[in-house]
């Protein structure tokens, strides 16, 4: 990368006040306070003279659907009295264990090397000019941000990204600002970071030091505050932010899928509520960009069909090197690691098939856990525990160790009546790159029913960067213009088109094929629930009686009797189920105390009629009978 805009350090920097040796600040989502932000600059006196040295800790404690969730991040850089960076060292934990990085400046080149459980990761980043520190980026912006317009460029290490970094920022207004109850004859300026994909409004006091910070964030807009310490480790202690916040990262669409997960295409139209919404590539296997508009645009997406036959271990090229070889993240040179790999292919040669039975393995011994932001694969791999990232992670570790290149994709993709961040792998198979899920399994290759907004190796730290593609959570509306299941057939959603008809007697929801009668005394509840909600529309009627249509989904290759235990076990019903008929479905009907149930399966996906409270059979009898499918 070409050196930027340092030129004005050619001569000695204007004077500038002193540097305030410790700053604490209170990080706020949406206005909840969910963190705290410690700054401490210090000068440390070393054989080739004076250095600065700035630590910054940066704390969350955040609430999802119910789960804990801690973050610490940790950088430490050293850099000259001029403001040139020297070293910088970065720990994250977002899970149990810690992850650390540290960059060393060299002649033309930075030594990185990243360390987990135990294992160190070593490469080196060629770059050309000048990498600024956090005092450089003050004393330039000092120098070059006079008045409303002005601009400066510079050249920063982004740990998140483990990259060097293009950043601009711009001067914007000069505004008078409310810090703590004080005002603050602040200059306003934005901030691009491009590689990170990180845009962002500060505010700077008299000595060009940042006083607050806005940027967007999936559950809202994020703002770091100057406050004093009590406050910040008030909020630091753990923000609890309400379920509506976490309900903006998520984005409802117009109607529901039917089948998602055997979906064979989908066209969505996106369009930003933001006109400074910036929108990624749309880069990725079966992803194409149909139409722009200006703050809008329409995507076609299409499952990809099952490889032909390759071998592996692939040959190591210079294309397929980072995504064969382990990193912090991917650790794919565990030996417990490869010793599983290799027993679940067995003598599976082909690898995309060895590639499914590894996805089986990881659906099937991974539970969900929210509480986990990130985590190193050995640790996945040791505790069984993650979200969809662990879950893509640790495949993408498991494939790599025998071979299969592999990387981490993050995006949004279908659930339950909305599209939600989300995270898969994708295995490199011959030329192509397959999608493979197992979080979300389809019966082969991922469904179309995804949207990518990046991929990585996490050879870079990609496990962290976020980039453009990752601001349009919370940020975008969706609206499904037509969507092709697995039978081949096309279904056409006009503009305008309701995503469903309560009448006085029923329920019709054309889109999943289904109608529901209502029976006499009850009526209709919660027709707009989405994910984690299974529940397409409930009842209500007398005596306490409750009954809910609920859509799930079944592990493509579980026997029938097991996916209704699944389903059942899931539901807490203990009765043994018994076959009856539901229209063109066979069902298994079970109940338990006040509970009647009867489960649908219906290839990839169950259905559940769910009555609760005395009387719950009858109901249930009642309603079975006005249950029809007509999309089988």
């Amino acid at each position: 990368m070409p050196a930027r805009a340092f030129d004005g350090f050619s001569l000695p920097p204007p004077p500038a006040p002193k540097v305030t040796p410790e700053k604490w600040f209170v990080i706020l989502i949406a206005g909840s306070p969910v963190g705290s932000l410690h700054d401490v600059a210090s000068r440390k006196s070393t054989p080739a003279g004076d250095i600065l040295v700035y630590s910054s800790e940066m704390r969350m404690v955040l609430n999802r659907l119910g789960s804990k969730v801690e973050m610490r991040f940790l950088t430490v850089s050293e850099e000259t009295p001029a403001g040139v960076l020297l070293r910088e060292t970065y720990d994250v934990q977002a899970s149990q264990m810690v992850t650390h990085t540290e960059a060393v400046v060299k002649d033309g080149r930075l030594e990185l090397r990243s360390e987990a459980g135990g294992k160190a990761y070593d490469r080196t980043i060629p770059f050309s000019g000048v990498l600024l520190g956090q005092e450089g980026v003050r004393l330039l912006s000092l120098a070059r941000l006079r008045k409303p317009g002005d601009a400066a460029e510079f050249q920063i290490f982004a740990p998140e990204t483990e990259a060097v970094a293009l950043a601009t920022r711009t001067y914007l207004a000069a505004e008078t600002i409310e810090i703590g109850g004080a005002t603050v004859e602040a200059v306003k300026v934005a901030e691009t970071i491009e590689s990170a994909g990180v845009k962002s409004t500060g505010w700077m006091d008299a000595s060009h030091e940042i006083v607050r910070q806005e940027m967007p964030t999936p559950f809202g807009p994020g703002v770091f505050i100057l406050a004093d310490q009590a406050a910040a480790e008030r909020a630091a202690g753990g923000g609890a932010l309400p379920p509506e916040i976490f309900e903006r990262s998520i984005v409802r669409t117009n109607v529901r899928i039917p089948h998602a997960r055997s979906l064979a295409a989908l066209r969505v139209r996106l369009a930003a509520r933001d006109a400074d919404l910036s929108w990624p590539a749309f880069e990725g296997p079966g992803v194409a960009v149909v139409s722009r508009d200006g703050t809008a645009l329409t995507l076609d997406l299409e499952r990809q069909p099952a490889p032909d036959s390759a071998p592996f271990p692939a040959a190591e090229t210079d294309a397929l090197r980072e995504f064969l070889r382990p990193n912090a993240y991917i650790q794919s040179d565990e030996a417990a690691v490869g010793t599983l790999a290799r027993e679940v292919a067995g003598e599976e040669r082909d690898a995309f098939r060895a590639v499914l039975r590894l996805r089986r393995w990881v659906t099937e011994n991974m539970t969900f856990d929210l509480g986990i932001a990130l985590a190193p694969s050995s640790e996945i791999f040791a505790n069984r525990r993650g979200t969809c990232l662990g879950y893509a992670t640790l495949l993408a570790t498991l494939a790599r160790s025998l071979g299969i290149p592999s990387r981490v994709v993050v995006g949004c993709a279908y659930v339950s009546g909305m599209f939600g961040g989300h995270a898969w792998t994708e295995v490199r198979i011959g030329e192509r790159w397959v999608p493979v899920d197992a979080a979300l399994p389809s019966a082969g290759p991922a469904d179309a029913a995804r949207i990518p907004l990046g991929a990585s190796s996490f050879a870079d730290g990609g496990a962290l960067g976020g980039g453009l593609g990752l601001q349009l959570l919370g940020r975008i509306d969706l609206r499904i213009l037509r969507f092709t299941g697995g039978d081949g057939r096309p279904v056409d959603v006009p503009e305008g088109a309701a995503p469903y008809g309560m009448g006085a007697d029923s329920y019709v929801n054309p889109w999943l094929g289904i109608e529901l009668a209502k029976p006499r005394g009850f009526g209709f509840a919660k027709a707009d629930a989405v994910w984690p909600s299974a529940v397409v529309v409930a009842l209500e009627g007398p005596g306490g009686l409750r009954a809910e249509l609920q859509e799930l989904s079944t592990l493509p290759w579980r026997p029938r009797a097991d996916a209704v235990a699944d389903v059942l076990r899931q539901l807490r019903v203990e009765g043994t189920p018994r076959e009856r008929r539901v229209g063109s479905l066979l069902g298994h009907q079970a109940e338990s105390r006040n509970r009647s149930v009867i489960v649908l399966i219906d290839g990839g996906e169950a259905w559940a009629l769910v009555v609760d409270g005395p009387g719950a059979s009858a109901l249930l009898d009642k309603l079975a009978a006005g249950l029809k499918f007509s999309r089988r």
